[in-house]
Parts: structure tokens; sequence; C-alpha cells
């Protein structure tokens, strides 16, 4: 059976315009496919899920499907080893939805995970606004699998079936990251990142535009240090970590309350302290904790003790 490394290089001495559907697809196979993993209809129709993930290609995806269908027929017929092309997506003929009802979207994403449940397995949804869905599929040992869900989706007969999610994360039975398993996150339809925690660090490839083409493999010692994954992870994980367990929202309440303490009772370089924890803290309550009313409540009195430490009332 042919393998990722033989279609790779096949459309190598094939590739078209830079916008084309199997430059995307070469891109993909050469940053996310392992170079032995067999050529399946799989594979394919996940790199028709990823595509469609962008509003680009959801415009252009008969352009797609014809550019894609044409070089696997034709890497076929140079292989001699045929590939089941009836089983893959047909995009002229998938009808696109946005599902503007977070009811409806609710019922689509239900019926679709549960008819992927392995047997132990409990299925919880999460409205994420009216837009998006968070799924956390919990097994018999306690580990869980998150997966979120835009409102894209394709009709297939009287049934709405989720294009796929757009992000993948696992956890161990301690609600902490699962080492070796490749966590998928998408910060917006043209920017994800996929990395694996290892016993030295983390190894994180960042892929940016409509062809898969910008590629940067970073190692970092944690997290935090790069803080698009960041607040990424921390804006998804506030759905299912309890938030008085994160160490990250735990320093950061502790840190605010510090700063009201050493401003009211006037301390030394106080000012300056509670400026920067009001900024982080901004910065988490904007893009992490929107609906959090502790932090709220405590950004509100330490932005009103800095505003009377900048002007005080005149007597």
């Amino acid at each position: 059976m042919r393998q990722v490394s033989d279609l790779i290089s096949f459309i190598l001495g094939s590739l078209k315009e830079e916008d084309s559907g199997r430059v995307a697809l070469y891109h993909y196979l050469k940053n996310f496919a392992p170079a032995t993993q067999p050529i399946s209809p799989g594979l394919i129709n996940q790199f028709f899920t990823d595509c469609l993930q962008m509003p680009y290609w959801q415009e252009r995806k008969a352009t797609l499907a014809k550019d894609i269908f044409e070089c696997l027929q034709r890497f076929c017929a140079h292989s001699g080893q045929p590939l089941t092309l009836d089983q893959l997506y047909n995009l002229p003929r998938m009808q696109l939805i946005n599902v503007e009802q977070a009811e409806n979207l609710y019922a689509a994403v239900k019926n679709y995970e549960q008819g992927q449940l392995k047997e132990g397995e409990n299925l919880r949804l999460i409205p994420d606004g009216q837009c998006r869905m968070v799924a956390l599929i919990k097994s018999l040992n306690g580990s869980l699998r998150v997966r979120t869900y835009s409102n894209l989706s394709y009709v297939q007969g009287a049934s709405l079936i989720p294009i796929g999610p757009d992000q993948e994360l696992f956890y161990d039975a301690g609600l902490e990251l699962a080492p070796t398993e490749i966590q998928k996150i998408r910060p917006n339809p043209h920017y994800q990142i996929r990395f694996v925690i290892q016993s030295h660090g983390i190894e994180a490839q960042i892929v940016t535009g409509t062809s898969f083409r910008q590629s940067q493999v970073v190692k970092l010692t944690g997290i935090t240090q790069d803080h698009r994954l960041f607040f990424a992870l921390k804006k998804l994980e506030r759905f299912y970590i309890y938030r008085p367990s994160d160490p990250y929202y735990i320093e950061l309440i502790n840190v605010l309350d510090r700063s009201i303490q050493m401003i009211k009772t006037s301390t030394p370089g106080s000012e300056s302290f509670a400026r920067t924890a009001f900024e982080s803290g901004q910065i988490a309550f904007d893009q992490i904790f929107p609906d959090d009313k502790a932090l709220y409540s405590r950004l509100r009195e330490l932005a009103k003790h800095i505003k009377q430490v900048a002007a005080p009332e005149v007597i």
C-alpha cells in the first residue's frame, strides 16, 4: 500500500498554482501525517475537514475537490494501486450550514458524538455561546477527551452533521494534559498549534495559512512560555477545570488580593505592583474568565484604589 511519503513525492512533481488544493494537501501531509502512514480515504477526508474549518476553502470547496480528485486519480494510475475515491467526501454536493441556534447545535453535536462513544464512556456537552460547543468524553478510568465544535455543519438526509472538531485535547484522570498524545488547539481558523508533552518539555508545531504552509516547531519548557497557546488553552479549560484548583487562577486571585492590601496600607512600591497586577488580571478577565465574578470584583476594587492614589482628594 502506498504511503504518505509516496504521495508527497508525487505531488511535488505536479504542483500548479500556489493556492491550489494539491499545494494545501502537500503541506498538510508534510506537516501533519507520518511519512509511513498508508494513504486512505480517512486521511484525505480528515484533510478536507481541516480545510473546511477555514472560510477560504468553504467558498472554494468545489475547486478543492476537483483538484484533489484529479491528483489522486493520477497518483493511483502512476502507482498502480487503486484508492476507493467514492468513499471521499463529495464536497461539491456538500451543503454547508452555519447553525445559528445553540439548541440545534447541541442536538447535532450530541447525535454525532454519541455515535462514536465507546463502551463505558460518558458524554457531556457545554455550550460556548451560541456558535460553539464543547464535548467532554470521560472514560471508565477517569481520563478525559475534550473536543470543540464550531457551528459549521452539513446536511446529510434529514440530519445535521458537524463538520468535525476543530480542537482536541487529552487529559489523564487527574486532569493533567496527557503525555505523548497529540494535543490540538486552534486559536483562530487560520492558526493552529499541535503539541506533545514529553519528559523533557513540550514540543509544539505551529501551522498558519490556508495552505498549511507556514510551519514552525518550537520547544517549550512549559505551557506558559507561549502566550498564544496558554491563553487559548486556559480559555477552553474554564469550562471543565475547577477554578479554585487551577494554579494559574489561584495565583491570579492571590496577586490581586495582595495588591489591594498593599495599596490600602500605602506599602512602598504598591502602586507599581498594583498596576502590573491589574493589567494581568484584566487580560485574564477579557480573554479567559469573562464571567468570573470573583475576578471582576477584585479588579473593580483595585481600579478604585489605583484611581484614588493617582488623584488623591484635595483637603
